[in-house]
């Protein structure tokens, strides 16, 4: 079978937060897109000959640190966190080494075109998709002031403006999300509980199946290197540390402090911007949104908490959180998952005349969170979304500046 396009990019994905990608076996069993139905999307595009994949990063780490790994999986090469970043944030500059997924990423075709590549990102995937492309085409002034030349990843160089062709979110967290002020009391019970979790995971052959990979705080080791002898303790210290320190996923899902790290970013005006929201809530009598009956049985308590918090005025711990936050699909407000609104953008009005430059806002679907995963989902309409998107962007002429 084939797509009529106008060019064939490779797709890659970026997984949300606790999820897993292709280098682990969890992926073998249920792929993170095809998670709950029989549609792998990535052997299903694979009939109309598009290569998509779904490289692992950390589940836990921040936008930084998960990017930097995608830049490895992509290019090949040692992951790193970068010198100035690994030293203000206490934690080891080097991570693991792979073999390049897209080799010719960024070299010119037979027609002197550069090789492009169409990225998204699935829920705290969507902040890390967009700081991925504006590190790949501003890179990072802190870096190249503070790095030896010889030392310097080309990833923090930046000038890479025509390696990207679209960027697309989908139920992101664009804007932060509530929940973590709905639960702030206890959050550091539960985040420090789930790392303690993690670390006994991530030090044992478990790993290969599902991998924290938060080795470069010391927290798990890579399971595909050798382990030193010795009685496992859980790495309180470090774990405190990751905590603390404002280098955890924690801190890029914070409103307040999403909308400090993203101020400065902006829509390119070569590359074309597509975001997806989604509800599973509904309006009750009391200015509550509870949630619906189709929503993932997973999903609905936090779905109901999200959707009663009764917001709050903003401070220097908070932003402020009104009541059209309430609305949610099962975790993420559905008004964070549009398009963002400190960039240029606008309402989706269909097929016709689509501009670099300008984020889309896709009309809000009726799905929960897990659904772009596949999870509930009818296996054709599954395939028939992914294949749609892809279609489109496909067929969206390549600029170059």
């Amino acid at each position: 079978m084939e797509m009529e396009r106008l060019n064939n990019y490779p797709v890659v994905m970026f997984h949300g937060f606790a999820a897993y990608g292709d280098d682990e076996l969890a992926s073998k069993v249920a792929p993170y897109l095809g998670f709950g139905v029989s549609t792998n999307i990535e052997k299903f595009m694979k009939k109309f000959d598009v290569d998509v994949y779904v490289p692992s990063m950390s589940g836990y780490a921040s936008m930084w640190d998960r990017a930097c790994e995608m830049w490895a999986h992509l290019v090949g090469g040692t992951v790193d966190y970068g010198k100035v970043h690994s030293e203000k944030m206490g934690h080891a500059r080097y991570g693991r080494t792979y073999k390049a997924l897209i080799p010719d990423w960024g070299q010119l075709d037979d027609e002197g075109k550069i090789k492009k590549i169409n990225v998204m990102g699935h829920s705290f995937g969507g902040p890390t998709v967009r700081f991925f492309v504006n590190m790949v085409v501003r890179g990072s002034q802190e870096e190249r002031d503070g790095t030896p030349e010889e030392e310097l990843s080309e990833f923090f160089k930046g000038g890479h403006e025509n390696w990207i062709h679209s960027c697309t979110t989908l139920a992101s967290a664009n804007d932060g999300i509530s929940f973590l002020y709905a639960i702030e009391k206890p959050a550091p019970y539960i985040a420090k509980g789930l790392l303690a979790f993690l670390s006994i995971i991530g030090n044992t052959p478990i790993a290969k199946i599902y991998d924290p990979m938060l080795e470069q705080f010391g927290i798990t080791k890579n399971p595909y290197e050798k382990k030193s002898g010795g009685k496992f303790k859980i790495p309180w210290k470090e774990i405190n540390h990751y905590y603390e320190c404002e280098d955890c996923c924690l801190n890029d899902l914070y409103i307040h402090k999403v909308r400090e790290r993203m101020k400065d970013w902006k829509a390119f005006e070569n590359i074309y911007y597509f975001s997806y929201s989604a509800y599973m809530t509904k309006e009750d009598k009391n200015g509550n949104h509870k949630v619906l009956p189709d929503c993932w049985i997973f999903m609905k308590p936090f779905a109901n908490l999200v959707g009663k918090y009764p917001g709050n005025p903003a401070d220097a711990n908070h932003a402020e959180v009104t009541k059209e936050w309430k609305m949610n699909d099962g975790l993420v407000n559905t008004v964070t998952e549009q398009a963002p609104k400190n960039e240029n953008w606008t309402p989706w009005a269909g097929e016709k005349d689509i501009k670099p430059g300008v984020w889309y806002d896709m009309p809000v679907e009726n799905k929960d969170h897990v659904a772009y995963m596949g999870v509930g989902q009818d296996k054709a309409e599954y395939g028939l979304f992914y294949y749609d998107i892809i279609k489109r962007i496909s067929n969206l002429p390549t600029i170059d500046l």
